[in-house]
Formats: C-alpha cells, sequence, structure tokens
C-alpha cells in the first residue's frame, strides 16, 4: 500500500494513535503500540502481523526500505502527529501490530533443553523494571519470563521502549495463575524454584523479619541445576510468604554498605552468576533436572 498523506485527524483508522499516553492497550486486549524508529523496524523484522504505521514527514526517507505493501503508512506533519497522539512527536515513528497468543508451558518445555533458565515475577508492577528485567533476560539467554497478573504490561509502550524490543522475540508467559504455573514446571519439569532475597540490615526497619543470611546461600557459592527459575520479587515488598513458600532454595547476594539493590540491578548479578560462572551442582535435598 502507498503512503498515505493525512492533513486531518478525522480518519478513523488513526484512532490505535490517538492520546497514546492516556489510552490502555490492556495485556488482555488484542494490539500493541511500538514508539521510536528503532523499535518500529525491529517489530518489522519479526513476524508479528502489523497494522499499521505512523510516520512523520521527516522519517519517511529513514523508512523507504523498510516499508511494506501490506502496511497502511500515514504520514504526516510532526505538529499534526502530535496533536493526534498527545505530546511531541519528536520520534516520528509509531506502528500498531496485533499481540500473538501467549505462550504455554507445554511449548517453551517442548522446545527447551536439558539446561534450561527462567526469570519468575510474581508481581513487578514498574514498567521500567520490567523492561529492564526482559532486557537482560535476552542478554543472557534465559529461556522464558513467566510475569503474575500484577505485573506490569510487557507489551505497553514504555516496556517495550525500555526493553529494547526484546519483548518481541523473548518467550513471555502472562500468568493467569502463576501458582499453579510454578507447581507445573516443579512437578512435570522438575524445574528448581530459586527466591531471590536480601539481607535486611536496616535498624529503622520495623519488619526485619528473619535475616537472609540465616536462610539464603550466598550467591558466589551457588551452584545450580540442570533447570532453574529465578523468583524476583518487587522492590517495596520482595516476595511474598506465598511465593517463598513454593520455592526449593534462597539466594543472596551479600552486600556491605548498601542493604539492598534494584531489583533489575540485582537480576543481572543473578543471571550472569548463574548463566556463565555458576557451577553444576544438585542443592541438598534436589535432584539434577532431566527433561
Amino acid at each position: 500500500m502507498p503512503l498515505i498523506p493525512v492533513q486531518t485527524l478525522d480518519d478513523p483508522r488513526l484512532v490505535v494513535f490517538r492520546d497514546v499516553k492516556a489510552t490502555r492497550h490492556s495485556k488482555w486486549k488484542g494490539r500493541f503500540i511500538t514508539e521510536g524508529a528503532r523499535l518500529a523496524k525491529r517489530l518489522l523484522a519479526t513476524d508479528y502481523v502489523v497494522e499499521s504505521m505512523l510516520l512523520t514527514e521527516g522519517r519517511v526517507e529513514e523508512f523507504s526500505s523498510w516499508l511494506r505493501p501490506d502496511v497502511p503508512t500515514f504520514v504526516m506533519p510532526q505538529t499534526l502527529a502530535a496533536e493526534l497522539i498527545g505530546y511531541n512527536f519528536h520520534c516520528g515513528a509509531m506502528a500498531c501490530a496485533l499481540r500473538k497468543p501467549n505462550p504455554s508451558l507445554d511449548e517453551i518445555m517442548a522446545r527447551g533443553g536439558e539446561r534450561m533458565t527462567f526469570v519468575v515475577c510474581p508481581d513487578v508492577n514498574d514498567p521500567e523494571n520490567i523492561g529492564t528485567l526482559i532486557r537482560l533476560g535476552a542478554a543472557f539467554g534465559i529461556d522464558a519470563m513467566l510475569l503474575g497478573p500484577a505485573c506490569a504490561d510487557p507489551f505497553s509502550r514504555r516496556v517495550l521502549r525500555v526493553s529494547m524490543g526484546n519483548a518481541l522475540t523473548l518467550p513471555i508467559v502472562c500468568s493467569r495463575d502463576l501458582t499453579a504455573d510454578l507447581r507445573r514446571l516443579k512437578s512435570e519439569w522438575r524445574v528448581q524454584l530459586a527466591a531471590t532475597i536480601v539481607e535486611n540490615t536496616d535498624p529503622t526497619d520495623d519488619d526485619v523479619g528473619v535475616r537472609a543470611t540465616e536462610l539464603a546461600e550466598p550467591l558466589g557459592q551457588a551452584g545450580r541445576p540442570a533447570r532453574l527459575a529465578l523468583l524476583f520479587g518487587n522492590e517495596a515488598n520482595g516476595l511474598g510468604p506465598e511465593w517463598l513458600e513454593q520455592c526449593d532454595r534462597r539466594l543472596t547476594i551479600p552486600m556491605q554498605a548498601a542493604d539492598s539493590l534494584n531489583v533489575a540491578v540485582a537480576a543481572g548479578i543473578f543471571l550472569h552468576h548463574f548463566t556463565t560462572s555458576a557451577f553444576d551442582a544438585t542443592p541438598k535435598g534436589q535432584s539434577v533436572s532431566r527433561p
């Protein structure tokens, strides 16, 4: 389809781009929006069904080799585009695509090998943290990410932007019943669940609870089984007791002056350890996983 010049905002085909900051493309709905030239190109390079694109006039030449005849591409002056989307459209490129069906655990495990690594977030609701976790997961080659219903939408504009589009290729399970999914990982596929917890030494915290050092293995001494799922909690409360109870072991990063790390920073340390330097080991009471 040729470029479609736009001089008015009345075209009903533009509705998906209208006031995108106010519009919530829910994780259970059928579409998502990418923002920025790089993400638009990365989307076009995938097998997602792209419904339409929006370009400012200054971006047309840059996209000349990327445009597809089956994707309507609306072109408008930057001032008009800013009026449409609700803010200064300096990036000059957006795309609207259809979401794929949520991948199932069965599909992920069927294409996995003997050694697999998962990131699990029961309730990390900050979009920047979820976006960074997705980017880290892709960088360290994890097999999939599992997100609980309370997590930020991995296909929201902000998460996609922070993840640099890695949500488009990393398998992500948006679980409606994370408890049941974790039980399946353990019982059917012998995936070990490991809670990541912090050593709470803050004297001003009235809810210190049991010290992590009394419960958790220091990360530097932790080996890994063949199949491992790392659980990360949100920054306000960490992992709740219902998630800790499901885990086979608890791990912590020993610290000196600081009492905690941003969840994405901590995840990067854990993933580096378990994907590059951890020795293969079978923790006491655990069996090495087999396919």
